[in-house]
């Protein structure tokens, strides 16, 4: 999966765009905020914030692999890479103004120790935000789901909101916000059909070989006919925590 992330799953001009403008004002108004992402993979948000947010921005990820990908990469002085997990995060109590998880809920294997590492590391007031795929709101990636309806079935098995919320909740933080937001993932269908290619999202991973090769093979033939750029829109879930009770 690591020497395939970069290429299947890069951000777009305009999904960057994007959530560096959904990011920045959980950080306005902060001197040089302290951001950590939460499995960083290859840095791809991490880098992001760096240079968008002039924030310092901590990058902590378990896989070797991706972070040798990371490290590989150009960075900037605000920028810097740990291994470590999401249960057990390797920074000092109250620390950091904003946790950044994305797509990687459903893959942290004690949801609640998770949780309460994060509100050690967070500062009163803080914010965690988890981006990503919920097994109850799947209706944001029809283009996906259309030529793997196999992936959907997948999908149905990750953590649902309002599992992710208790677990928050519990954890001694509050539900800020729940948002949708609208990102262009691909300018074009056919631009789509190259990311998947690497099958580098975890549910393609999970699906057969025959199933992902009859998906591909169908998103590449309707990509030779696509009329024009239609660009490649999915809505991503969003759920904002505020550390309320901090130390």
């Amino acid at each position: 999966m690591s020497a395939r992330y970069q290429s299947g799953r890069v951000l777009s001009a305009e999904a960057a765009k994007t959530w560096s403008t959904v990011v920045s004002r959980f950080v306005q108004g902060s001197t040089r905020p302290r951001i950590v992402d939460l499995g960083a993979g290859t840095g791809r948000f991490s880098a992001l914030f760096a240079l968008s947010l002039e924030a310092t921005v901590i990058g902590i990820e378990p896989s070797t692999g991706m972070l040798a990908l990371a490290a590989d990469q150009a960075k900037p002085n605000n920028l810097a890479y740990l291994a470590g997990t999401a249960e057990r995060i390797p920074l000092v109590d109250a620390t950091c103004d904003l946790a950044w998880l994305s797509h990687v809920w459903h893959h942290i294997r004690d949801h609640q120790a998770c949780a309460n590492d994060l509100r050690r590391v967070l500062r009163r007031g803080g914010h965690a935000l988890v981006r990503g795929t919920f097994g109850d709101r799947l209706d944001g990636f029809p283009t996906l789901f259309r030529f793997w309806p196999g992936a959907r079935a997948i999908c149905e098995q990750l953590p649902t909101t309002r599992e992710t919320v208790g677990v928050f909740e519990t954890g001694g933080f509050t539900l800020a916000e729940h948002r949708r937001v609208p990102q262009e993932t691909a300018a074009s269908l056919g631009e789509f059909a190259k990311r998947t290619q690497s099958r580098a999202d975890s549910a393609l991973m999970l699906i057969s070989d025959s199933e992902f090769n009859e998906g591909q093979m169908a998103i590449e033939a309707a990509a030779a006919v696509e009329r024009g750029r239609v660009p490649v829109v999915e809505v991503i879930e969003l759920l904002v925590f505020r550390n309320g009770m901090g130390r």
